[in-house]
C-alpha cells in the first residue's frame, strides 16, 4: 500500500492534541504501508522534517497557508464559505499536491481534518477524511460559551456555514474516521454511510511513571495548549469558579498550568497563590511526575482529549466535565472522575486529594484502559483493516 496524507500541520513535535493523533496515525500507517506527507508548516523552533522522515518515505512542508488576521476573519462574514475553509485554502498546496500524485502512484490519499478536504483530489484513489471534531459542533459550543451578543452571533453564523460545508465534504469522500462511536453515528445520521470510527491513539510506554516518582500532595495540574478557545475557557471557569472552593478546604493548594503560549488573561493567574503558569514546556511528563492529580474543566471543544489519555496513561488520578471526556470509553468513579458544575467538580479534586486509596484505584483502572484500548499499537491492525475493507469496496465498484 502506498499512502500520501495532507494534513494543515505539522504532526511533530507533540505540543496539542491534533498532532498527536495525526502524529501516531502516522506511525500506525507506516507499519502496512509507505506513506508521504504533505502539510502546512506550524512550527518554527525547529525543522522536525529529520525526524518525521524515519515515519515517512517523504515529507514535504509548505510554507504556503494563509496567515490569520482579525481583517481576514471580518472579511469572511461576508462570504459564503466559513472562514475555517479559506484559512486552510492555498493554490500552492494544491500544486504540490498535483504535483506529488502525478510523480508517484498512491493508493490512498488521506486528508486530515474538514477544511482540508475542499481542495480538488485526484480520481481513482480511496479518498479518506480524517476528523479530529465534528467542527461545526466545536464552533456551537464556542459561541454557547462566548462572552458578549456579537461574538455568540457571529460564531453562530461560522456554525451554520461550517456545518452547510461539513455535510457536503464529508459526503464526497470514500471512507470518514472519527475519533469516537458518538461522532460516528452523527455522521452516518447525514447519511454518510462510510463513517468509522479510529480512536485517539498515544505511546502508553512513552507516558509512564517512573518507578517511585510521587507527585506533591497537594498539587493538581492542567495540561493544554493554553491559547486554544476551549482550554481557555475551561481555565478561566476553573480559576473563577472552583479553584476558590478547593482551597476553603485545601489552603496549600497548588495549580501548575502547563502548555501553549498564554495569552494575557490566562498568564494573570500566575499571580495568585500557589497557582504557576509555565507557557510552553519541552516535556510535560516533568509537570505530571510533579502533580497528584490532572484537572480538565472544559466547557466546550470537541473529538477526545489527548491529554485526558496521555494523564491516565501516566497514571495521573483525573478529574474531568463530561464535555472534557466525551467521547473516551471511560467510567466515571472507575477512571476517572466526572463533574459539571463547580461545586461537584470543587468536591471530586478534594476527594482525589485527600483519600489515597481512591488516587491508587483510579492510577491502575486508568493505566490499563489506555493500555488496552488508546495504545497505538494496540488501534494499527483496525486502521489497516479499515483501509483495505474500503480499497476492496472500491475495486468491486470499478467496471471490469
Amino acid at each position: 500500500m502506498n499512502t500520501l496524507v495532507v494534513a494543515p500541520f505539522l504532526p511533530y513535535p507533540l505540543v496539542f492534541g491534533g498532532a498527536i493523533r495525526l502524529y501516531h496515525m502516522l506511525r500506525m500507517l507506516s507499519t502496512f504501508s509507505d506513506v508521504s506527507l504533505l502539510c502546512y508548516r506550524s512550527w518554527d523552533r525547529d525543522d522536525p522534517t529529520e525526524h518525521l522522515e524515519t515515519i515517512c518515505r517523504r515529507v514535504v512542508i509548505s510554507d504556503s497557508r494563509p496567515p490569520s488576521s482579525a481583517l481576514r476573519r471580518a472579511r469572511s462574514l461576508a462570504s459564503t464559505h466559513s472562514y475555517q475553509l479559506l484559512a486552510h485554502r492555498s493554490a500552492e498546496l494544491q500544486r504540490e499536491l498535483d504535483r506529488l500524485v502525478s510523480a508517484e502512484r498512491y493508493d490512498v490519499v488521506l486528508v486530515e481534518m474538514t477544511p482540508m478536504g475542499a481542495f480538488s483530489l485526484p480520481s481513482g484513489l480511496l479518498h479518506v477524511l480524517d476528523l479530529q471534531n465534528i467542527e461545526h459542533e466545536l464552533v456551537e459550543r464556542r459561541a454557547e460559551v462566548a462572552e458578549g451578543v456579537l461574538r455568540r452571533a457571529t460564531l453562530g453564523l461560522e456554525a451554520r456555514k461550517v456545518k452547510r460545508e461539513e455535510m457536503a465534504i464529508c459526503s464526497s469522500f470514500d471512507l470518514v474516521l472519527t475519533t469516537s462511536d458518538r461522532e460516528a453515528e452523527i455522521l452516518r445520521s447525514w447519511g454518510v454511510r462510510s463513517a468509522e470510527t479510529l480512536v485517539n491513539t498515544i505511546d502508553a510506554t512513552t507516558f509512564s511513571r517512573p518507578a517511585g516518582v510521587v507527585g506533591a500532595p497537594n498539587r493538581i495540574a492542567f495540561i493544554g495548549t493554553t491559547h486554544v478557545d476551549a482550554n481557555r475557557d475551561g481555565l478561566r471557569y476553573f480559576m473563577r469558579d472552583v479553584f476558590p472552593l478547593v482551597r476553603q478546604e485545601v489552603p496549600d493548594l497548588e495549580v501548575d498550568i502547563v502548555g501553549g503560549e498564554p495569552p494575557p488573561d490566562i498568564r494573570a493567574f500566575d499571580s495568585l497563590p500557589g497557582v504557576t503558569v509555565t507557557g510552553f514546556v519541552d516535556d510535560v511528563r516533568d509537570y505530571m511526575a510533579r502533580a497528584t492529580a490532572l484537572i480538565v474543566p472544559l466547557r466546550s471543544g470537541g473529538g477526545t482529549r489527548l491529554k485526558i489519555l496521555e494523564g491516565l496513561s501516566f497514571g495521573m488520578p483525573t478529574i474531568s466535565s463530561t464535555i472534557g471526556a466525551e467521547g473516551l470509553d471511560l467510567v466515571d468513579g472507575q477512571h476517572l472522575l466526572l463533574a459539571d458544575d463547580p461545586a461537584s467538580f470543587a468536591t471530586a479534586v478534594v476527594r482525589v486529594l485527600r483519600d489515597p486509596e481512591l488516587r491508587e484505584r483510579l492510577s491502575v483502572a486508568g493505566r490499563r484502559v489506555v493500555e488496552e484500548h488508546y495504545d497505538w499499537h494496540s488501534q494499527a491492525p483496525r486502521f489497516q483493516d479499515l483501509l483495505q475493507s474500503a480499497l476492496a469496496v472500491q475495486s468491486a465498484g470499478r467496471p471490469a
